[in-house]
Parts: structure tokens; C-alpha cells; sequence
């Protein structure tokens, strides 16, 4: 047995049903793309720096996309957005490829007074490239030549918080 509506012309109420609504993007952040980029310890990190209001842009040091697990996936900033002032941080996940290109986006990123925020492994990498020493946590936080751990999902949303 179906539910009948009384007319067939009147609209459907959807009124007890909220819709999706996007977090309203307070700054556009570059998301460095790794092959096997992942977040270490902090899985959901990603969503929650999107929750925080910073959107993430792919970006690449090359001029060709990554394929990851069969996804490709296209850049949409480049390196020089960061000298540019186009995005207002760098966001570096953990990944498999040659830290080399973490090494140069981080430069770029700290020599254009934006913080840095790393994941996993890549985090003793930015605090190198950086001159500050290596904490142990799961994400770093390197702004204004400072580093400062973040050990849990609550300290890394109160650090994309403090982005923009």
C-alpha cells in the first residue's frame, strides 16, 4: 500500500527535513598533493579543517595530475599562489613520495609569512625546513617561527580556526 497525497499539483513538504549546507569558506588553504597521501593518526583531519571554513585546493608541483588508487585528481593551485597570497596556508599531508617537494612548498610557504600545517611524517620535514625542532605528535602547526603540536582533532580545529 502507498501513501496517497490529497492532490497531485501541490509541492511536497520537506519542511521537518534539513538540507546539506557547506560550511562557508573563510580562506582558500593549498592541500600539497602526495601519492599516497594520508593523515597519519588524525584520519578525519581533512573534514575537519573543511568544517573549520578553510578550503582546500589541490596543489601540485608539476604540471601533470596524480593518480592515486585509480583516482585523478587535478590541481586547481600552483606553487606560486603561495608567494602570490592567493591561498593563506599550506597544509601537508603524509605521503610516499620524495620529501623534496614538501621541502620546496614549505620554503615558499614560511617565506611568504604563511603558516604550515603537517601531518604524519611530513611534520618533522616542515619543522627541518623550518630551523625549529621536531616535536612528537601526530600534526604540527609551524606559524610566525613557532611550532606547536596537535595531538588530537580538537587542537587541529582550533588551528584551522586560528587560519585566515
Amino acid at each position: 500500500m502507498y501513501a496517497q497525497r490529497q492532490t497531485h499539483t501541490a509541492p511536497r513538504s520537506n519542511a521537518r527535513r534539513l538540507g546539506f549546507q557547506r560550511q562557508p569558506v573563510r580562506a582558500r588553504v593549498g592541500l600539497l598533493m602526495r601519492k599516497g597521501s594520508n593523515f597519519g593518526a588524525l584520519a578525519e583531519a581533512e573534514q575537519v579543517v573543511r568544517h573549520a571554513g578553510l578550503g582546500l585546493a589541490p596543489l601540485s608541483v608539476s604540471d601533470e595530475p596524480i593518480s592515486d588508487g585509480g583516482v585523478t585528481i587535478l590541481a586547481t593551485a600552483e606553487l606560486k599562489d603561495l608567494d602570490s597570497g592567493v591561498l593563506r596556508a599550506l597544509v601537508v599531508p603524509d605521503g610516499s613520495d620524495a620529501d623534496l617537494n614538501v621541502k620546496d612548498a614549505t620554503k615558499r610557504a614560511l617565506a611568504a609569512g604563511l603558516p604550515v600545517l603537517a601531518f604524519g611524517d611530513s611534520a618533522a620535514v616542515v619543522a627541518d625546513v623550518a630551523g625549529v625542532a621536531v616535536v612528537p605528535a601526530a600534526a604540527v602547526l609551524v606559524a610566525d617561527g613557532q611550532v606547536r603540536p596537535l595531538d588530537d582533532l580538537k587542537a587541529v580545529t582550533a588551528a584551522a580556526e586560528a587560519i585566515g
